[in-house]
């Protein structure tokens, strides 16, 4: 019984440091982007890229205050997209660049207002 719950425990871990190490990165590319068309992409050494992350998400943290990061970042991920999928709306609203200045109070969401 122990054997049985070791193996699948050894092959998670091993999935998540071959992750880890190779630095392996979904990158979500919007509609009307500067070089590549709309698309979820594998990166190889993403480590400048969060686990889950688009470019223009990318930009907008102080580390990367360019004028042109957007062309930089697309232009690094053409080089280093190991596998191209289709673009997922869903994926991209949740690596929503401006989601920090988005941000509400609570007195100020919908439900509190239709409460009240």
């Amino acid at each position: 019984m122990k054997l049985l719950l070791q193996i699948p425990t050894v092959i998670v871990v091993l999935l998540i440091l071959t992750i880890w190490l190779a630095g392996l990165r979904l990158v979500v590319v919007p509609p009307g982007s500067y070089r590549l068309t709309a698309t979820t992409a594998l990166v190889f050494h993403g480590h400048g890229y969060r686990l889950l992350d688009s470019p223009q998400a990318m930009c907008n943290r102080p580390a990367h205050p360019t004028r042109d990061c957007d062309a930089i970042a697309t232009n690094k991920l053409a080089k280093t997209a190991l596998l191209r999928l289709p673009y997922s709306q869903w994926l991209y609203e949740y690596t929503e660049p401006d989601r920090s200045k988005q941000a509400k109070l609570i007195g100020e969401t919908p439900l509190r207002s239709s409460i009240e």
